[in-house]
């Protein structure tokens, strides 16, 4: 179903019990996830505005497609091939998520059938400095088993810089409970890239072994809050390799609700960020959203990759394509 408003329109992909998803084609956003609970309830546990116009202006990214390469690439430069690229620096001299500016484009959009969207988004040769023109297709389709799949393919004209991912945050609870410290967290990694004071990796990959980053077992999220400043905010290695596929990395849980998300992708990384920088946003679906509103669980390549020779690369070619696919499955615990 598509319904247009603003300038912008909605698409509604669903199985057929009701669950299901509502995109908008401004930012490629998730806008609404609607997810049934222990009582078998649909609740939205998406954050998003109620005005599509609010995507325009997205400090938060909730919900969006993210690109040409998600994360932080630190000082805003590169070098490939030789050749060094100066990009435009959006956060303490660095750059964030490609400098995000996706949030602004119309993603040309094609619903295929009832439960499967296809996006797509020209990205031209310079764009926040980066070499190339690529061409981006997202594909988000819902399975019978409450299966909320994202499929990425990009294809670059040259050899250029690549790392998308999708930046929903999400609440177990309901978008509008605006709080998950309830929430239980675990994860079969045990590694993350450590980094510095504004967020950008040292080079060290660190065992989480005996710190507050280990999610070898059961975790609230009100006590990594307690235990972290910014509770978590890092990158989890999932692998050091992509496109091989990788179950269930990562879990989360509401005993409110009852629901249980657990991730599976493609991706070397998982950018777990429990929204402790949700500063005074605008008004939500259904009310204001502040710190630790929702969480992110952003499928990726590992953060300032140019930068390391031991991260996994995030080079493309024409010859190789970037490819990712993550799947956010949907359970209940009783």
């Amino acid at each position: 179903m598509k319904k247009p408003f603003f300038e912008a329109s909605l698409y509604s992909i669903r199985n057929r019990s009701g669950f299901g998803a509502d995109i908008t084609d401004l930012g490629g956003a998730v806008v609404s996830l609607l997810v049934p609970d222990r009582g078998g309830r649909l609740i939205d546990v998406a954050l998003g505005w109620r005005d599509p116009a609010e995507y325009l202006n997205n400090p938060g990214c909730l919900g969006e497609l993210v690109g040409r390469v998600a994360n932080r690439i630190g000082g805003a430069r590169f070098t490939l091939d030789g050749v060094e690229y100066r990009l435009r620096p959006n956060e303490n001299g660095n750059l964030l998520h490609g400098g995000m500016v996706w949030f602004r484009r119309f993603w040309r959009a094609e619903l295929v059938d009832a439960a499967t969207l296809r996006l797509h988004l020209t990205s031209p040769d310079g764009e926040y400095g980066f070499p190339g023109r690529v061409e981006v297709t997202v594909t988000y389709r819902v399975t019978d088993d409450n299966c909320f799949e994202i499929d990425y393919l990009a294809e670059p004209d040259r050899p250029t810089l690549i790392n998308l991912t999708n930046h929903t945050y999400f609440n177990l609870n309901g978008e509008a409970t605006a709080d998950t410290a309830d929430h239980q967290v675990i994860s079969r990694a045990r590694r993350i890239t450590a980094v510095d004071s504004d967020l950008i990796p040292t080079g060290e990959v660190r065992s989480t072994a005996g710190t507050p980053y280990d999610l070898s077992c059961w975790r609230s999220l009100s006590e990594l809050r307690n235990a972290l400043p910014r509770g978590y905010d890092c990158n989890v290695v999932v692998g050091d390799e992509d496109e091989t596929f990788k179950p269930d990395v990562i879990t989360v849980r509401s005993p409110r609700t009852g629901i249980v998300l657990s991730v599976s992708t493609t991706a070397p990384g998982v950018q777990f960020y429990m929204g402790g920088m949700m500063i005074d946003p605008p008004q939500g679906k259904a009310g204001a959203y502040g710190p630790y509103a929702g969480f992110c669980l952003e499928t990726q390549h590992w953060p300032d990759a140019p930068h390391h020779a031991g991260f996994p690369s995030i080079r493309f070619t024409p010859e190789h394509p970037y490819r990712q696919r993550s799947v956010y499955r949907f359970g209940i615990e009783q």
